[in-house]
């Protein structure tokens, strides 16, 4: 957005015809600029933008019909109209992805990884995240500016596209973490109250709102464990990262092979039958990697159970004893 189109939105403002959405948005430059104004020392450029402002005022005032009662927000949207266009561009700059994202916000994605599927995607800026078996991750579909934000609720892998130009920060329930271009694995959720944070390459920056946390830089081969309910922050700074579950594709701990066989029906669109119900309840413990086909995956559960498998012309797989 250049600064002509952000003078079609304040003209659209001051003549009462701007959305909720740009209103406030512009509202709230309007205060910042304010705070912005008591903050900066008085030097010669700031006094000559003052006076800017001051005849801009003057002029817009002349142009209101005498008598005409002036209501206190028509004063301040006219100020705020000088503000931002005599502002220089700057203020304009500042906080133009933020009048982009209030007016035309960026749709966003959702992956989720099943209970026991490990997913890989990639993100909008070529950055590759491996996702856990049960995690979550929400991204926008294209990265707008000078910020890369996801929000995660699990654990991932992340190995970061660098840009200095534009940090990659993660949201998550407890922990908030910012890079500009690394690998780690973060573990943050909703459902614990312990998160961890582990470099494998580069620094990374970890952050949370809780009151007390101290704000931490971690490189290769740290890792931060937070426990929300002590209180407490463990940095291993010798510590090596397990990457080996990245590689997997699907993972069973103690799961009934009848789950077993619903994730491989989902992941391979295939049907299996099983000619005994006690073969559902047998438990299989495992890990298929990516890119395993599907007759080897079932000629491993086959063989920890003695089991016989039979492929059918129509695509059903049978499976007994």
């Amino acid at each position: 957005m250049n600064v002509a189109q952000l003078k079609r939105i304040i003209n659209k403002y001051l003549a009462g015809n701007a959305s909720g959405k740009e209103a406030a948005l512009i509202d709230t430059w309007y205060d910042n600029a304010l705070e912005e104004a008591r903050q900066t020392p008085v030097c010669h450029q700031s006094e000559a933008h003052r006076q800017l402002v001051l005849e801009r005022l003057r002029l817009e005032m002349e142009e209101i019909p005498t008598g005409k009662v002036i209501r206190f927000s028509r004063l301040r949207n006219i100020a705020a109209a000088c503000v931002v266009l005599l502002g220089g561009a700057s203020l304009a700059w500042k906080y133009q992805y933020d009048m982009l994202d209030a007016i035309d916000p960026i749709p966003m994605e959702t992956v989720i990884a099943s209970a026991f599927q490990v997913k890989q995607l990639v993100l909008p800026d070529s950055s590759v995240v491996v996702l856990n078996a049960g995690s979550e991750i929400s991204y926008p579909r294209r990265f707008r500016g000078k910020k890369r934000q996801v929000h995660l609720n699990g654990e991932a892998f992340f190995n970061v596209t660098h840009n200095a130009a534009a940090a990659f920060t993660i949201s998550a329930p407890h922990l908030q973490v910012q890079v500009l271009g690394t690998s780690f694995v973060m573990a943050d959720s909703s459902h614990i109250q312990a998160a961890r944070v582990s470099v494998k390459t580069g620094r990374v920056a970890v952050s949370a709102e809780t009151k007390g946390f101290p704000a931490t830089q971690l490189v290769a081969n740290q890792e931060l464990f937070y426990d929300e309910a002590g209180g407490t922050v463990n940095i291993n700074r010798h510590h090596e990262v397990d990457l080996g579950w990245t590689n997997k594709q699907l993972v069973f701990n103690n799961v009934a092979l009848s789950e077993v066989f619903g994730e491989i029906e989902n992941l391979f669109q295939v049907k299996i039958q099983v000619s005994d119900t006690s073969i559902r309840q047998l438990t299989f413990t495992g890990a298929f990697d990516a890119g395993d086909p599907l007759p080897d995956m079932l000629r491993v559960i086959a063989l920890s159970y003695r089991l016989t498998i039979q492929h059918h012309k129509d695509g059903t797989i049978n499976i007994s004893h």
